[in-house]
């Protein structure tokens, strides 16, 4: 068996579409988010918290940063899609237990690989990092109706 036998499972054509939805949610997401938020881009104090890529200098993000930022939530979409077509025989068959069960399980991951250690290895503000989850969360469940809704 090959290491990549789970991938022959995969509705591939259904994951990318998805996964270009799941990308449009989280730009209108993070959109909102970093207006929310701005304050926290423009402290000096966190200025060397943020990349080179997102700040080569004090300003706003050059178009290379929103360009990259398109692709990398394209690319997490479609994993995400990819996981939710993978297991979804697993999950309940009605459509709001089904969203809520995988969105769930997304966001636990999330807080394991993610929120946890930018908490511990990044001086990024504690509430900052709570906006991040929140708009997190609402980006996987949105994300999550489209992947239930398309991916059958």
């Amino acid at each position: 068996m090959c290491c990549c036998e789970w991938a022959k499972k995969i509705k591939w054509s259904k994951v990318l579409q998805a996964g270009l939805i799941y990308m449009v949610i989280a730009f209108v997401v993070r959109q909102i988010e970093a207006f929310l938020t701005m304050s926290y881009y423009t402290d000096p104090q966190y200025f060397g918290v943020w990349s080179k890529i997102m700040m080569p200098k004090a300003g706003p993000p050059p178009a290379s940063f929103t360009i990259l930022s398109l692709l990398f939530s394209y690319i997490t979409g479609v994993t995400i899609a990819a996981l939710y077509d993978y297991i979804k025989d697993l999950l309940p068959k009605k459509f709001w237990p089904r969203v809520l069960n995988f969105t769930d399980l997304v966001i636990g991951l999330m807080v394991v690989f993610f929120t946890l250690p930018i908490y511990l290895l990044l001086n990024v503000p504690p509430m900052l990092l709570i906006w991040w989850f929140i708009s997190s969360v609402v980006i996987v469940f949105l994300g999550t109706i489209v992947f239930v809704k398309m991916i059958k």
